[in-house]
């Protein structure tokens, strides 16, 4: 900004507009102003969150460290522990089993990086999103109930059916309050009528 201003200070008295100070008092005018939008959208843009851009999500691309090969398993087996937070050590045994399967599938050989680095970054997702949830305030969780009520309701009875065996088994990453509540939001609603 100061270059600026410089430079038209020196065009202004290189020219024969020097002659005029109006026009001399006019750009120094323009060249304040210009200074003071300049320090104002500072201000503001300081006082604005930081957007951050999102990281890339496919190919080996992925924002995360590369695990060591041959501890894929254990890295999964930690990722399951430490982050799926709803789901029992029975449910999470089962995952790990499934994992395993595709880990040492031969036809996956060559993408297990991949594969080790997306489920790591669905399991970030899946522990900010139940840890987001945990930390609602009552009130916010009663009406979080109550949207999901009103969704529930217009479900047909078989969508309804599977919604609450789901919420049963504990899969969702929902904690515990707040499965229960919508349990019991749920089954208050009167079946669907036939039409």
């Amino acid at each position: 900004m100061i270059r600026c201003l410089i430079c038209v200070l020196l065009f202004s008295f290189a020219s024969p507009a020097s002659a005029d100070p109006t026009i001399l008092l006019l750009l120094l005018r323009m060249a304040r102003d210009k200074a003071i939008s300049a320090s104002l959208e500072a201000g503001v843009n300081s006082l604005r969150p930081e957007s951050t851009i999102p990281s890339p999500t496919y190919g080996f691309a992925l924002p995360t460290a590369p695990v060591p090969q041959g501890s894929e398993e254990q890295h999964v087996r930690l990722l399951l522990d430490n982050y799926f937070l709803h789901l029992t050590a029975n449910q999470r045994d089962a995952v790990m089993a499934d994992m395993h399967k595709i880990l040492t599938d031969p036809a996956h050989a060559k993408d297990k990086a991949q594969i080790v680095a997306e489920f790591s970054l669905a399991a970030r997702e899946v522990r900010d999103s139940y840890v987001r949830l945990d930390k609602l305030s009552s009130g916010e969780k009663r009406m979080l109930v109550g949207q999901a009520k009103e969704e529930f309701r217009r479900l047909p009875a078989v969508e309804r059916e599977e919604m609450i065996a789901v919420l049963k088994q504990g899969t969702l990453p929902l904690p515990r309050d707040l499965t229960d509540s919508m349990l019991a939001e749920f089954n208050s609603v009167p079946p669907p009528q036939r039409e």
